[in-house]
């Protein structure tokens, strides 16, 4: 297989007016003189070493009359431009090191004739070749599985392999003791090679195996070196010869030209600030010394082939064609003016039928407004700032606005300067404040300010007499854990050999602890899992149960339970709170439910009659507590422990941030989908990151503490969900 290295060379003829100086050794035959261009480029199909030969290079150019004109001994040395007169030159390149024996370094050369012709490109090819004689050795399993690690194989350029003049550097000489490849410098008359096997065998001893090959300068030979106990000395050598006049042979340097892409009237180096509707579009030539294959165009992740796809590729993209070998492409105001302010990198990729390529950046900097990002919103807080880059100096300020994508007004600031051409404003919500039933006062944002999770906004910047608009989405908000109440399980519920035992639980196992209902072994079904026509899957089922006397709501809730322990406790513990962790404020929490609502069955210590319809109830708090907050409900329950978030903004564990509640008063022909809106009592707090941080509660009989209710009630729930 063909093994690859290639460098290529760029030698451009062009005219320029004048003579060379006499230093130049250049005979004076024309009144006109040609320009070579240099510029050398590397790719590489593969490379077995770290070693680089163009880490030493030479090249040298002769006149007409074989006079040195010029050398040249590394890369870096050599010019772009070099004046030349018009006529006959000869150039000559050498890579790499000439060194007797060396596992890496290599030796390369090659030269031919060209041409400067005024006014006309003059493209060479100088093929250098590889003037090692190249020595590969290979080991088979046979004897690595026999030898382990202990042999080696001597391969020196002599009659016979002497260790010692070998090892003291006295030939030209190589050790191998893996597989490997080595390149020698022929002395003169030498046409022997001589290897050496030595090995120490655990159960025959020491194993050598000499012998010579034949070689010439420049070939190629592999020596492939096999173990059988079979074989005389139990060692076995083969050796591959390739002549070097073959096209067999591999590490071969090709010098030839590349192709160019130049900027027109600008430096594509720097760095570019670009004003739509103010600039005349930015254009490039591209020239290939071969026919040009592919010509494609980058930004902002999208490629456009501009060579052979007609004038105009693509909006704002102009394409002449001058030959199969040039061309010039313009980029255009229409190009720019879709695209966000801020930088932007323009990529041109350019390859010919020869295989030459070159890839050149410009950056462009654009004028307007930038993409607002994650790291640009905060979805507690309901903020997002807002940028533009703004270089036009006619331009003095920069006016924001924003609004819900869809339509509505826009909410609008002006900008303020950041010093470095940037204009931000950062937009918040505006909170209107109410009071409840409690005659407490709580928040709410006003419609159309601030930004949620989840939805799409549209930002705009007015930039003196243009503007520009961009659209975002914010990260989705957070989930509720089983909000479809699919997930049910069993767990042994606290409590007394009475009320202790294993019911059902509205988690996904025994050890989760999230939502729970006041089931016990004596009333097992205030809270279970079933399927009732148009539930979506199962739901929660929640169930008056009455017990000796005792009336029990139907519940389920955010939080733990447990019973009293003793023989005769007919009390239970509501452990209220879950940890929950928000990334983004709610506006209101979303249910499904379908309620039956029936008058009071049992009164209790409700204070109500059997005239009175037993109300149902859902609540959420978004609150921050140290510890959950217990209520003592049953036969003797603690009122000093009940707690309503209508009537109080705190409780002794905590804060309540923001609730809402529904009060459900009459049975729903079906399913109903309600939304509950937060009321915040403190909408600057940070989102709570205590023990604590989330209630939500649902129940058949809002009054079931005092032990009231309606027997027939039900209320059925599922799919709860976070609006923002």
């Amino acid at each position: 297989m063909k093994q690859l290295i290639r460098y290529t060379l760029l030698l451009i003829a062009a005219i320029v007016v004048g003579a060379c100086s006499k230093e130049e050794g250049l005979t004076n035959d024309s009144a006109t003189t040609g320009v070579l261009q240099m510029n050398i480029s590397t790719t590489r199909a593969e490379s077995s070493t770290d070693y680089d030969p163009m880490d030493h290079l030479v090249v040298r150019i002769y006149n007409n009359d074989g006079e040195l004109i010029r050398k040249y001994t590394s890369k870096e040395n050599l010019p772009e431009r070099l004046e030349m007169l018009a006529g006959q030159y000869r150039i000559a390149v050498e890579l790499g090191e000439k060194v007797e024996a060396s596992l890496t370094r290599r030796y390369y050369k090659g030269e031919t004739p060209f041409s400067i012709t005024a006014g006309q490109t003059t493209p060479i090819e100088v093929v250098c070749k590889l003037q090692n004689t190249t020595t590969e050795v290979q080991f088979d399993e046979g004897v690595i599985t026999n030898f382990g690690d202990d042999f080696y194989v001597w391969v020196v350029v002599a009659d016979k392999v002497d260790e010692d003049a070998a090892g003291l550097g006295q030939v030209p000489a190589l050790c191998f003791t893996k597989n490997g490849k080595g390149y020698f410098m022929l002395p003169e008359g030498a046409e022997t090679l001589a290897w050496k096997f030595v090995g120490q065998h655990p159960e025959r001893g020491e194993i050598i195996k000499e012998g010579t090959q034949k070689i010439v300068s420049g070939g190629k030979y592999t020596l492939k070196f096999s173990f059988s106990p079979d074989l005389p000395g139990y060692i076995e050598c083969f050796t591959i010869a390739i002549d070097p006049s073959t096209d067999d042979k591999d590490d071969t340097i090709i010098f030839s030209p590349d192709p160019k892409i130049e900027a027109i009237d600008f430096d594509m180096s720097q760095r570019q600030d670009y004003i739509t509707g103010k600039g005349a579009g930015m254009s490039y030539k591209v020239t290939t010394m071969a026919a040009m294959q592919s010509l494609i165009a980058e930004i902002d992740g999208t490629q456009t082939e501009l060579y052979n796809v007609g004038q105009t590729p693509a909006e704002g993209i102009t394409v002449t064609t001058t030959s199969s070998q040039e061309l010039t492409v313009t980029f255009s105001d229409a190009f720019f003016a879709g695209r966000v302010g801020g930088e932007h990198t323009l990529t041109l990729r350019v390859e010919d039928t020869d295989g030459g390529t070159l890839q050149k950046s410009t950056i462009y900097r654009l004028q307007g407004l930038l993409e607002p990002t994650s790291a640009d919103w905060d979805l507690w807080y309901n903020t997002v700032t807002v940028r533009a880059l703004m270089f036009d100096t006619s331009v003095t300020s920069v006016k924001f606005g924003l609004r819900k994508q869809g339509g509505g007004n826009w909410v609008e600031i002006d900008g303020t300067p950041d010093g470095s051409g940037y204009f931000t404003a950062t937009f918040s919500p505006q909170w209107q404040s109410a009071t409840n039933e409690g005659n407490l006062t709580y928040y709410t944002p006003v419609a159309g300010t601030g930004v949620f999770a989840g939805n799409t906004y549209e930002c705009r910047a007015i930039i003196g007499e243009s503007s520009s608009t961009r659209s975002f989405t914010t990260a989705a908000g957070d989930k509720i854990y089983n909000s479809g109440m699919e997930l049910w399980s069993t767990y042994r519920v606290t409590g007394s050999s009475m009320t202790g035992g294993t019911v059902p639980y509205p988690n996904e196992n025994s050890t989760t602890a999230f939502w729970v209902g006041g089931n016990n072994a004596q009333t097992n079904e205030l809270c279970t899992g079933v399927t009732i026509d148009g539930s979506n899957g199962k739901c929660a089922q929640l169930k008056p149960m009455e017990k000796v006397g005792n009336f029990g709501a139907g519940n389920l809730f955010t939080g733990t339970f447990e019973c009293g322990t003793g023989m005769l406790d007919m009390f239970g513990y509501a452990r209220f709170g879950a940890k929950y962790t928000y990334s983004a404020r709610p506006k209101a929490l979303r249910v499904r439910y379908q309620a039956t609502v029936g008058k009071y069955t049992n009164t209790g210590k409700t204070g109500m009659s059997t005239n009175d319809y037993d109300y149902q109830r859902i609540f959420v708090c978004i609150v921050d507590w140290s510890a959950r907050h217990s209520v003592k409900s049953g036969a003797s329950y603690d009122e000093s422990t009940f707690w309503d978030p209508v009537t109080a903004s705190s409780v002794k564990e905590g804060n309540i941030l923001g609730y809402s509640s529904r009060m459900i008063t009459e049975s729903t022909s079906g399913w109903v989908t309600a939304e509950l809106p937060i009321q915040w009592y403190n909408h600057t707090a940070a989102a709570p990151n205590n023990n604590f941080t989330l209630v939500i509660s649902c129940a058949t009989s809002y009054k079931g503490d005092y032990m009231g209710g309606c027997i027939n009630n039900r209320l059925y729930v599922e799919d709860f969900e976070w609006v923002y």
